[in-house]
């Protein structure tokens, strides 16, 4: 009930700022028309154009960039001789619901048998509820090259840490994470192959996540792609401006030579995959991002799970964020490019508390006539061609729908708003230093 209490106070006090900055802007512009009538009356209307333009610019030419790299290119070619044996590591827990269609789309994958390892990393009793360790032997017995490793030892309660209890006993130069609920493309363990064998330097590949269950119910529907459209798109404005990005935890890739280097996952962090995303630049390991890597995920089904969801993975990013600045801090010799995903990342992290005042700024000054709630649609339209050039993609490959790229222009690009709100609640309860609860989302 504190936190709750507190994260009203801050909203309000936000929303205050926004309105104070608003009075005071709109006081500017009275005096200024007051003073000179014509220089307002021409000019403002010139800016307001210049502005509008300056967007459509902008977003088209990320959108045309970002959909070009994102198109699904011909499988590359690798001699047979030189395809790297791969292991596979899926933590799961209470996944009897997706865990067995998991295993069977990476069997079915093109990718020698023989090269390919499969580990099920479960959690046991009495943290895992249901089927899922039965099910995991169930599939070990199944295929020879699967095997069902327990995580009951000093590696137990995590993600990481049933990732750090498989890494030494895996067998592949390359090791693959995947969560349970997955299903990858054919061709996508020989696709992140092909990037290791023609860049013997390179230590992580990412590719893209989309979503499977978006015609679930109404809530799927609504939000739809909104999940796949922000994480690749914040990775790649990461990978554009800053040269490398933070990883996300699954269809991911990483040479074992590196992960054990590193030191593997981090087991106290709420997003380990960001941490090892920062450990990896923080040594400059090469990284790069390849869109046409594919896998599909089950996104949220309901609002608490994605309530939940995101501020874990917001809280989660401020952590990593205060730990590599405390590092440098103590270490001046971290790299240039450290330093500019430190900095991205925690702008991104500003912008969403920015965003809490704006919409006090924005509110006051439509109720002064000042603006008119066309400027609202304005600021959206980015993100609205970016959701709409998803669904637009996605109907090309008979999976979407007009319903899908109607939703992504009209309604998505509002989802904006809810973020700011996750934000304000994580800030909240990283400063109330409130305890990590993990939430637990529901598998369909």
């Amino acid at each position: 009930m504190k936190n709750k209490f507190v994260f009203v106070c801050v909203i309000f006090v936000l929303l205050a700022m926004g309105v104070a900055i608003g009075s005071l802007v709109y006081s500017a512009i009275f005096v200024a028309s007051w003073v000179n009538q014509v220089l307002i009356a021409q000019w403002m209307p010139y800016a307001l154009y210049i502005l509008l333009l300056a967007i459509i610019l902008i977003t088209a030419a990320f959108t045309y960039v970002f959909i070009r790299q994102g198109r699904a290119t011909e499988t590359p070619s690798v001699p047979e001789s030189r395809i790297l044996p791969i292991t596979i590591i899926i933590p799961a827990l209470n996944e009897e619901s997706t865990l067995e269609q998991c295993v069977e789309s990476l069997i079915g994958s093109r990718y020698p048998q023989d090269l390919l390892e499969v580990i099920i990393a479960h959690e046991v009793a009495p943290r895992c509820r249901d089927s899922t360790p039965a099910i995991a032997k169930r599939l070990a017995e199944k295929y020879c090259n699967v095997k069902a490793v327990p995580n009951d030892g000093e590696h137990s309660g995590s993600k990481a840490g049933s990732i750090n209890n498989c890494i030494e006993m895996a067998s592949g130069e390359i090791i693959g994470i995947y969560d349970a609920d997955h299903v990858v493309e054919k061709d996508a363990l020989i696709r992140a192959c092909a990037h290791f064998v023609s860049s013997p330097e390179l230590a992580c590949i990412g590719g893209k996540v989309m979503v499977r269950n978006m015609d679930y119910n109404f809530f799927t529907t609504l939000v739809g792609n909104e999940y796949t459209v922000i994480n690749n798109f914040s990775r790649f404005l990461s990978e554009l401006i800053t040269g490398t990005h933070l990883i996300y935890g699954s269809n991911v890739f990483i040479r074992k030579g590196a992960l054990v280097r590193i030191g593997g996952f981090d087991e106290s962090s709420l997003t380990e995959d960001c941490d090892l995303g920062m450990k990896l630049i923080y040594g400059n390991y090469p990284m790069k991002i390849d869109y046409s890597i594919r896998s599909y995920e089950q996104s949220a089904i309901n609002f608490r799970d994605w309530w939940h969801q995101r501020v874990r993975w917001t809280r989660g990013s401020m952590g990593v964020l205060k730990k590599y600045m405390r590092i440098y801090s103590a270490d001046t010799r971290m790299s240039r490019k450290s330093i500019e995903t430190i900095l991205l990342y925690s702008l991104g992290t500003g912008g969403l508390l920015f965003s809490v005042i704006l919409i006090g700024f924005m509110g006051f000054m439509m109720y002064m006539n000042v603006i008119t709630p066309l400027i609202l649609f304005i600021c959206c339209a980015p993100l609205a061609v970016l959701f709409a050039s998803e669904s637009m993609n996605e109907y090309k490959e008979g999976r979407g729908s007009i319903l899908d790229t109607i939703l992504s222009i009209l309604v998505r690009p509002w989802v904006i708003y809810a973020y700011s709100l996750v934000g304000v609640y994580a800030v909240v309860l990283d400063i109330l230093s409130s305890d990590h609860v993990w939430h637990e989302n529901r598998r369909i």
